[in-house]
């Protein structure tokens, strides 16, 4: 998990980056099957967010367990997911596998809307 350096730290002393992964940690501690992560990135810095999605798939890889993660960090989702989901106010609106889903219509219009000029702001999704 990489914590190695941290083992003589409180958690408290941690940041929220590593903290997420000690809770990783300590939910693998129990050899589920599956794991569920509701947005994992959220508070977390930019730097620490872009090692979670590898260090999911090396867990993922590793131990076999399933990961569902909820996100809107289109990145990471994109970076780790085998297949996916949009929802909008709870409703699937589309499912594939990444590219599918963030090049799928109803998806752009639901996170970006459909003025044009903010959605050449946003650029591409996938």
């Amino acid at each position: 998990m990489g914590l190695e350096a941290f083992r003589e730290k409180l958690t408290g002393e941690l940041s929220t980056g590593t903290r997420r992964i000690v809770e990783i940690a300590c939910l693998l501690a129990a050899d589920p099957k599956v794991i569920v992560l509701d947005e994992p990135s959220g508070g977390v810095a930019q730097r620490e967010t872009e090692a979670l999605g590898p260090l999911l798939q090396r867990l993922q890889a590793y131990t076999g367990t399933s990961i569902l993660v909820i996100e809107h960090d289109m990145p990471l989702l994109s970076s780790i997911c085998d297949e996916m989901y949009a929802l909008e106010l709870g409703a699937v609106i589309a499912q594939g596998t990444p590219a599918e889903v963030l090049d799928h219509p109803r998806v752009i219009e639901s996170y970006l809307g459909t003025d044009a000029a903010a959605v050449n702001r946003s650029g591409a999704l996938a």
